[in-house]
């Protein structure tokens, strides 16, 4: 190697800025912390096999996800790990390195017919509305009508059209693609 090839190599390494050094410095340190991490996982996002970190925390049903520096993580991902489908909530807004997101657990597989007459099928999470602190019942929720319930309705790619019942104690609900 000649003295030229040994500056790029140094300059590829550590940076032509300062902020590009810290930047690579971080990134590099974090892939080696994390690879070598008990969180450390691999899992598929949205049937991409994908490598993140998992945080634990003491809500059973709520983890925190780290994606891998440089790599991203879609709000409403729908996350397969440990034989569990895991819905991606909320984003943290500053992904410079990596991402950081909050996945809930899914509850509940929403079925429904298709106008192609096609049977489908999504994970979501659904919420006991006896939780709930207010007693007005949501309108834009999936479940409506029916009295003390709400959902989280985070059906990646669906938009949802309600349909009013005829009778009192009827559901239905038309998923429109």
């Amino acid at each position: 190697m000649n003295a030229w090839e040994i500056y790029e190599d140094r300059l590829d390494k550590h940076g032509s800025t300062k902020r590009d050094m810290y930047y690579k410095r971080t990134s590099n340190r974090l892939t080696r912390k994390i690879v070598e991490s008990l969180s450390y996982h691999s899992v598929t996002i949205d049937d991409i096999d994908q490598n993140v970190a998992i945080i634990n925390s003491d809500n059973l049903n709520e983890k925190i996800i780290l994606s891998m520096p440089g790599e991203d993580l879609r709000s409403g991902g729908l996350v397969h790990w440990m034989d569990n489908y895991w819905l991606i909530t909320e984003r943290d807004a500053n992904s410079t390195i990596y991402t950081r997101a909050k996945l809930l657990q899914c509850n509940y597989l929403l079925k429904w017919v298709s106008d192609e007459n096609k049977l489908c099928e999504q994970w979501c999470v659904v919420e006991d509305g006896t939780k709930l602190r207010r007693r007005i019942v949501r309108r834009n929720s999936l479940v409506c009508w029916k009295r003390h319930a709400r959902t989280t309705s985070l059906i990646a790619g669906n938009s949802l059209e309600l349909y009013k019942p005829q009778h009192k104690n009827e559901i239905r609900l038309c998923v429109t693609a």
